[in-house]
């Protein structure tokens, strides 16, 4: 074979493979669909796929329901997630960050929520999903940066009296022995009426009966404690408002309360676990673990505010 020929040969492979891969790259881009617009970012069939295995990768539960159900259940989350970042862009440049610290505790904790040991298995686990921790961190990382979003918001606005936290304390008696530790998953969503209180509670109650409490949380819940299926994890009952704390006495570990009315939403709350603790705590640090907690809450209620005040000023557009 000459050089000419060689050429030529060498020429034809090329342009075939140029046109096969080509090929094969209109196809995949036919095959993926712009599923909705919000404001001017857009979620495409790919994505809500991405999410779905993100999600069951969080909560193996959504594995009970029709694809169909897991995909709705992923598409609202991503269009949740797509006006937080669209808001945290208007004042920090999500690029140049470097929150690798803190996103590595908030990887441990979610790898030891689903009985993992280290990060290689976590990152084995997450393969099977098609997922990377790297994909993990960022989506992570919204979430972040929106709680510091509204920490810097609002921070003003934090409201607590240090004096009648500690006289509750000294009233009340209270002490960090022989008291119950529990780890609890919720539930947190809104109604404007009795109606649709009545109508929600038998859809979220049927969910859990039907498949689980964190199933449930994804597909109801509007706290962000929603795509780890509602989990919050360990908290003692000084830690808990008295109405919680008494509603907790009436149900047994897997049970799950009613719907509690917490300002402008509504709370159910799941034991996953119940355990009787003793921590030797003075007065001083008891005030401060109540005055972090309360903090907590106030900002939990904030973040719902102004994400539905967000809301309402972004324009969703479902294609």
């Amino acid at each position: 074979m000459n050089n000419n020929k060689i050429i030529r040969y060498l020429l034809f492979i090329t342009f075939f493979l140029i046109f096969y891969l080509y090929s094969g790259f209109l196809s995949a881009l036919q095959n993926i669909k712009i599923i909705v617009k919000v404001d001017n970012s857009i979620i495409t069939s790919e994505d809500i796929n991405f999410e779905s295995n993100y999600l069951t990768a969080l909560n193996k539960d959504l594995n009970k329901l029709k694809k169909e159900e897991v995909y709705e259940i992923a598409k609202v989350s991503l269009i949740k997630e797509k006006i937080k970042r669209n808001e945290i862009e208007k004042y920090i440049d999500i690029q140049n960050l470097d929150n690798d610290e803190l996103i590595n505790d908030i990887i441990k904790d979610i790898y030891k929520r689903l009985g993992f040991e280290s990060n290689s298995e976590f990152k084995s686990y997450l393969d099977t999903f098609e997922l990377s921790l790297i994909e993990v961190k960022e989506k992570l990382n919204i979430e972040m940066l929106w709680n510091q979003l509204i920490a810097g918001k609002y921070k003003n606005r934090i409201n607590i009296d240090e004096d009648k936290i500690r006289k509750k304390i000294q009233k009340e008696k209270i002490n960090y022995q022989n008291i119950i530790e529990y780890d609890l998953s919720e539930i947190i969503f809104s109604a404007k009426n009795t109606k649709e209180l009545n109508f929600k509670t038998t859809e979220i109650k049927n969910t859990i009966d039907n498949t689980s409490f964190e199933t449930a949380a994804n597909r109801f819940s509007i706290s962000d404690t929603a795509n780890f299926g509602g989990n919050i994890g360990k908290v003692n009952e000084n830690q808990l408002s008295k109405i919680i704390k008494d509603e907790l006495k009436n149900i047994d570990i897997n049970d799950y309360t009613d719907p509690i009315s917490i300002g402008n939403s509504f709370l159910i709350i799941k034991i996953n676990k119940k355990d009787v603790i003793n921590l030797e705590l003075d007065e001083n640090e008891m005030v401060k673990r109540m005055i972090g907690i309360e903090r907590k809450r106030q900002y939990e209620n904030f973040s719902l505010i102004y994400y539905n005040k967000i809301k309402l000023n972004s324009q969703i557009d479902e294609l």
